[in-house]
């Protein structure tokens, strides 16, 4: 069932929503500024009717259709909407044409926002009953904006990408509410929908000249693509005025089917720094919740080990050689590699929860594994989630990673965006979330001369 709202439309709304979107609008989505007034929760994406706003509610028409989402608010008196596939009425159709078949509803034609379940109900059924040619656009709004969540093996990868991409939104201090108004890109029954990165499905939020766009765009290694690899990308700020930047790319090369994992990269280019974080399934086993590790695992486990050592390498060739690019950074954890354990769960519509999980250094997940209790009882190495006994949970994490207190420091910064380039490539893993920071202001915690 899709929620139904009602939108009076601003002169800004009114001029542009019949206007073609811009080309680089993929999804065809924009954002305007709307009156603030609080929706009914959760916050989803609606089918929405859209009016003229005249003043008098007697004269006030619906002009069209479409899909929107309501942002957060944006101000005193504004908020964030976004509206996308707007469809024009040939003929304006009068609230007050609608009053009888809304019955006790009729009370809502004069409000704006979602309506309640019946009166959206009743409000849908009257106007394909006075205007069936709109039937086939409100089917396809139905189908589209009441979509079902991706289940099985498909939604818990899907899982792992939406945290992945709110943990690099945490870190870098933006809002995480883009996540809530994804929508899966493709058709669930298209066998392609498994494939296309997560992030095509969140909304275009783009602030920035379109000229900018592109040379950023271009400037990032491996961004031209392969085969068999898709990539999207957007761009945030923390502000309208912020000068921090954040340049988001999700990769995804194949099946979600046959996917081996989710790598997560954080890169602030300010710092020359970054973090990698390679995502691990818990599933449960009786009361409790475990870890199995296999052959594929420890073959991302050295590859893991390889990238600190190499990191580590370059670290201590800088400080022997007094490279001043390292002198005075200190690292809490100066090493790029670390783990998430999560618990396996079913993919949230209409949410930007990080899922719950334990983030532990590449270091700390190997000594786990050789410890004696981590022996399965019918074989195997596993590691059980009570038996963990200290780990950094989705704050302590991000605040460290926001503020430069992990990941490596100036040295190795070609061997890092090579590897960027690697993760990016037909021979990087299922799928990965590539965060990267840009500003001219340094991370937290640091004196400014």
């Amino acid at each position: 069932m899709v929620a139904v709202a009602l939108v009076h439309s601003t002169a800004l709304m009114t001029e542009r929503l019949p206007e073609k979107p811009p080309a680089w609008l993929t999804r065809g989505e924009r954002t305007f500024a709307y009156p603030y007034k609080d929706w009914r929760k959760p916050r989803v994406w609606c089918l929405a009717f859209f009016t003229d706003r005249h003043a008098r509610y007697e004269r006030r028409r619906i002009i069209g259709v479409g899909g929107v989402f309501p942002g957060r608010r944006s101000g005193t008196y504004e908020r964030a909407l976004l509206a996308r596939d707007f469809t024009a009425l040939r003929v304006p159709l009068p609230l007050v044409n609608l009053e009888g078949a809304m019955g006790a509803s009729r009370r809502f034609l004069k409000d704006d926002g979602r309506l309640s379940p019946a009166a959206g109900d009743n409000l849908l059924a009257a106007i394909r009953h006075l205007r069936p040619e709109l039937n086939e656009t409100l089917d396809g709004l139905e189908n589209s904006l009441g979509a079902n969540p991706p289940t099985g093996r498909e939604g818990e990868q899907r899982s792992f990408e939406k945290d992945a991409m709110g943990t690099v939104m945490e870190t870098f201090g933006a809002d995480r509410d883009p996540l809530e108004a994804w929508q899966q890109p493709l058709s669930g029954d298209d066998p392609r929908s498994r494939s296309v990165p997560f992030i095509e499905g969140m909304p275009d939020l783009r602030q920035i000249e379109d000229q900018q766009i592109v040379h950023d765009y271009l400037r990032f290694p491996g961004m031209e693509g392969e085969d068999a690899v898709q990539v999207g990308w957007r761009i945030y700020r923390r502000s309208s005025e912020s000068h921090h930047r954040l340049f988001v790319y999700n990769a995804n090369r194949t099946n979600a089917e046959t996917v081996m994992g989710v790598d997560m990269i954080y890169v602030n280019e300010h710092a020359r720094s970054v973090a990698m974080v390679q995502y691990k399934r818990m599933r449960q086993s009786g009361p409790g919740w475990v870890y199995w590790h296999d052959a594929t695992g420890e073959r991302e486990l050295k590859r893991m080990e390889t990238v600190d050592y190499q990191c580590k390498a370059e670290d201590e060739w800088a400080r022997t050689s007094q490279q001043r690019t390292t002198l005075g950074d200190p690292r809490l954890i100066p090493t790029p590699s670390m783990v998430k354990l999560c618990r396996t769960t079913p993919f949230m519509m209409n949410s930007a929860a990080l899922i719950p999980g334990m983030y532990l250094t590449r270091e700390h997940f190997q000594e786990l594994l050789q410890r004696p209790e981590a022996d399965g009882p019918s074989g195997g190495t596993r590691i059980v989630e009570e038996s963990v006994p200290r780990y950094l949970n989705n704050t302590t994490f991000t605040t460290l990673l926001r503020d430069g207190w992990i990941g490596t420091r100036g040295t190795g910064w070609d061997y890092v965006i090579d590897l960027i380039r690697e993760s990016l490539s037909a021979n990087g893993p299922g799928s990965v979330v590539v965060g990267m920071h840009r500003s001219e202001v340094p991370p937290g915690n640091r004196r400014v001369n």
